[in-house]
């Protein structure tokens, strides 16, 4: 009984700062993505897109934007090989009251395909500068995602956004 007296407030005291560090310690990581978000779905066409934004600061993040567009089949189903895409980003800051350009890309244009992790497409990665660029604050990715239907190109955007320290 007397041993359980003299750890127990070790052990309470040693969870109580383990606690204290995990709350204000940093994020495990420094990024954010929307992922196989659907822009169009109609007829035998599914157009899916991916953002991404991060910032130096934590594991795998160096101040970049990430935009992905590939093509699925009916209902979103299996995904589509050599349809012709096209993806670019847009970088936004907010300024307390709206979003403005950042940085931004040109249009990349290439064929969509199927491998052995899922479909895929043209793609960009992006170092858009991080605080550098337009100081501390909110940043959004604005990925504009389409796939040519052979007449129209069909397709919307994808918005992933997080804070840059």
């Amino acid at each position: 009984m007397f041993g359980i007296r003299r750890v127990l407030p070790l052990v309470v005291a040693t969870v109580a700062a383990v606690g204290a560090v995990l709350a204000g310690g940093s994020p495990a990581s420094a990024w954010t993505w929307t992922n196989g978000a659907t822009v169009y779905n109609s007829g035998n066409l599914c157009v899916q897109g991916d953002a991404g934004i991060d910032h130096t600061g934590a594991t795998f993040s160096g101040n970049l934007a990430y935009a992905n567009v590939y093509a699925r089949g009916a209902g979103c189903g299996a995904g589509l090989v050599n349809s012709y895409a096209a993806v670019r980003l847009d970088v936004f800051k907010w300024n307390g009251s709206s979003w403005y350009l950042c940085r931004n890309t040109d249009w990349l244009y290439g064929y969509t395909g199927v491998n052995q992790w899922g479909p895929y497409g043209p793609s960009q990665v992006y170092n858009y500068g991080g605080k550098a660029s337009c100081g501390v604050g909110w940043y959004a990715t604005q990925v504009y995602a389409y796939v040519s239907d052979g007449s129209v190109w069909r397709g919307g955007t994808v918005w992933a956004q997080e804070y840059v320290a």
